[in-house]
């Protein structure tokens, strides 16, 4: 049989130790996630369809699976995922269906659709959720009941300049004006950093420093302006916003804009290096 080639290849990918000559009632559910997911995998398939299975098993584990189905994917095989893990189907997939009650809601590039998903499980009977096209031909995804709503969102240098582009570790500022319609008890006002890809960078709202505003009257407009520094690698990122009146926009989501607004961050003056995080170290060589 072709598993009994392999079987010495499942054993050390699955790394169960001397569970794997044990029956299989004595394995834990992450146990039995490993070694079916070496069972599966041992051979490359043309067409590998995981169904929520990388949800179980520890850190370890899924970052290891994770690297042999992007591996699998390079060399051809056709990788159906189905899951609720945004992160996970950004970086592996090049088309997302967003299915409810056995209907296709949404079809089309993963970050179109997963934010579409994100707005749709936060609508309440007065929101609305609807998608339109920015000046860079991206699909914008937009929701909220309207009771406050986001004007404006650029990027500014340290001087308050609207800007496009940045250097790696240049102080920027995040402007967010908001314009309040209805009166409203608390506003919570959240941000998220994205990769080109729509993966979460960096993201905190105003519950979590606690500078919630509170008994907001209808007319009132305002700005805020969040410091940071760009310790970002080189790369085009976006803007996430959104207004709310509790910890998550879950509960009463006023205003949520996806793309809210994009920047690029270039290296000018840095040491070259890699990835999406600049986090400059400081070298010690000890013989």
């Amino acid at each position: 049989m072709q598993i009994d080639a392999v079987i010495d290849e499942i054993e050390a990918f699955a790394e169960i130790g001397d569970y794997f000559d044990q029956s299989v009632r004595t394995y834990s559910s992450g146990m039995q996630m490993r070694v079916a997911f070496a069972v599966a995998t041992a051979f490359r398939p043309d067409i590998l369809i995981i169904d929520e299975a990388l949800s179980v098993g520890d850190a370890y584990f899924q970052h290891k699976s994770f690297a042999k189905i992007k591996k699998f994917r390079e060399e051809g095989t056709t990788l159906l995922f189905v899951s609720h893990d945004k992160g996970a189907i950004l970086a592996l997939c090049d088309r997302a269906i967003l299915i409810d009650k056995g209907g296709i809601l949404k079809d089309g590039i993963p970050e179109e659709v997963t934010d579409y998903y994100n707005a749709i499980i936060a609508e309440k009977e007065n929101a609305t959720v609807y998608q339109e096209t920015t000046a860079e031909g991206k699909i914008r995804t937009v929701s909220g009941t309207g009771e406050a709503v986001i004007e404006n969102v650029d990027i500014l240098d340290e001087h308050g300049n609207k800007i496009e582009m940045a250097n790696v570790g240049a102080p920027l500022i995040l402007s967010v004006k908001v314009n309040i319609r209805s009166d409203i008890p608390h506003l919570v006002m959240g941000y998220m950093l994205k990769d080109r890809l729509g993966l979460a960078i960096f993201g905190t709202n105003t519950h979590n420093v606690s500078r919630v505003l509170s008994d907001l009257k209808a007319g009132e407009n305002f700005e805020y302006r969040i410091h940071f520094k760009a310790a970002l690698g080189v790369g085009s990122y976006s803007v996430t916003v959104a207004l709310h009146e509790d910890k998550t926009h879950l509960e009463k989501n006023y205003a949520w804009i996806d793309l809210a607004t994009v920047f690029s961050v270039v290296n000018i003056d840095q040491d070259d290096f890699v990835g999406l995080a600049w986090l400059p170290p400081v070298w010690e060589i000890q013989r």
